[in-house]
């Protein structure tokens, strides 16, 4: 009851049509092109992130944080290597993606600071519900156990990132939270080598240098300035 007379609905779906618009351009690009080059041209979505947060949120980002958006894409950059890419159909589908997603947590920061995490968790579960029924209708294959044990993982493990996500949306303004997304990275090279022995070419090595130097760089000056 609560759920549904809350004051965050229709901008929570708002949020979700983003969101899930954001993922259907990435998952098409995925067909045509490598992890390395998705996840480069992805990674314009915290600059988004930061610009959109001065226009509609009306943060204020210190040049430091510009410095950290910018040291940490170049990071991705330098690791993924994109300089053979193209503005291809599958290159504009990540892009387009990175956008939908830089509006959707731009939204979910105006959000965060009206509702309690668990139900914006379950508007936006309920929403992805809801759009999803009719292609899962049509489309469905019933997993065996195994998949059925990766899908419910997957699932515990993605709403528990998503409380977190709400919950530092309350206490951190959303062109801070944009750079740290940079570490995904390095969590996708270390499982990488965790569970197929995927080891890095020295580029990656350098660009996740980078990557660490723009997220210690946004903790350093939030530390400072709160200490002012």
């Amino acid at each position: 009851a609560d759920t549904m007379r809350s004051p965050i609905v229709r901008p929570m779906l708002v949020r979700s049509a983003f969101t899930l618009a954001a993922w259907l351009c990435y998952y098409n690009a995925a067909r045509s092109l490598q992890l390395a080059e998705l996840t480069t041209v992805y990674y314009a979505a915290p600059i988004i992130v930061t610009v959109l947060s001065v226009f509609l949120l009306g943060e204020k980002v210190p040049m430091l944080r510009w410095l950290a958006v910018l040291i940490g894409f170049a990071g991705v950059f330098v690791a993924c290597d994109p300089t053979h890419l193209g503005l291809s159909v599958p290159v504009l589908l990540v892009l387009a993606a990175a956008f939908l997603w830089g509006i959707a947590i731009v939204l979910l920061r105006k959000t965060a600071l009206a509702e309690r995490s668990m139900i914006q968790l379950l508007l936006n579960n309920f929403y992805f519900l809801l759009f999803s029924a009719v292609p899962a209708l049509l489309w469905w294959q019933t997993p065996d156990w195994t998949q059925l044990l990766l899908l419910a993982s997957v699932g515990a493990l993605g709403g528990l990132a998503q409380y977190l996500l709400f919950e530092g949306m309350k206490r951190t303004p959303a062109s801070v939270i944009a750079p740290l997304e940079y570490t995904s990275l390095l969590w996708a090279f270390a499982l990488g080598f965790a569970i197929w022995g995927d080891v890095p070419r020295r580029e990656v090595f350098l660009g996740a240098a980078l990557i660490v130097a723009a997220g210690l760089l946004i903790v350093g000056t939030e530390h400072f300035r709160k200490r002012l």
